[in-house]
């Protein structure tokens, strides 16, 4: 699963290791990249299944970044502002893909999110027959309610957060989870969403 349970520091040690990047320490910039990469190779995954497309715009992000070191004092949240460059990094590239006519059959018109069952087995109760039920469920949901809920429980983002990533207001955003959430319930039975908020909630404590 993609998200900050495997990454280093607290938001704390974060925010030192950016402050000091842009000023100039390249162990500080190690330390950022290391910090935020699990996440945002996972976010990038979700909006374009093409893992070496996403490892190289990650990649082509961070070198951009320190070279424009100098330049990112304004940046408040360093984890709203890679997640929203990388996002606009692979949208551009795959934009150019298209337009070059290069790998078409590959590449889909617009972005597919996709829940894994992998991304559900976190907890012993939720059995084979839910998890499957659960992922199918998931992903009945539009790209953009998923990719809110990925962004919201699978990476902790604030609603506030979410609306700087996908430049939509907040009260959109908040129509998008409400939304979510009462499709998964006309889907689910009752135990089944029972364990959907507890999963979440899981996601949740585990940030």
């Amino acid at each position: 699963m993609a998200s900050k349970h495997n990454e280093t520091g607290n938001t704390g040690d974060r925010s030192t290791a950016w402050k000091h990047f842009i000023q100039g320490d390249e162990g500080s910039f190690k330390r950022v990249f290391h910090c935020y990469y699990t996440s945002m190779y996972g976010y990038g995954l979700k909006l374009c299944n093409r893992p070496e497309l996403v490892k190289d715009c990650i990649q082509e992000l961070f070198r951009t970044l320190w070279e424009r070191r100098d330049k990112l004092g304004h940046v408040e949240s360093p984890n709203v502002y890679l997640f929203v460059s990388l996002r606009r990094m692979i949208l551009k590239r795959l934009k150019r893909c298209r337009k070059r006519n290069c790998e078409m059959e590959e590449l889909d018109e617009h972005i597919s999110i996709q829940f894994d069952k992998e991304e559900l087995i976190i907890r012993d109760e939720v059995k084979f027959h839910q998890q499957r039920e659960l992922q199918h469920a998931l992903n009945q949901l539009s790209n953009r309610q998923k990719e809110v809920i990925y962004l919201h429980y699978y990476n902790g983002m604030s609603y506030a957060e979410i609306e700087q990533i996908l430049s939509i207001n907040r009260q959109s955003v908040r129509n998008h989870m409400y939304r979510a959430m009462q499709t998964l319930r006309s889907l689910l039975d009752t135990e089944i969403m029972r364990l959907v908020i507890s999963l979440f909630i899981s996601f949740l404590l585990f940030l």
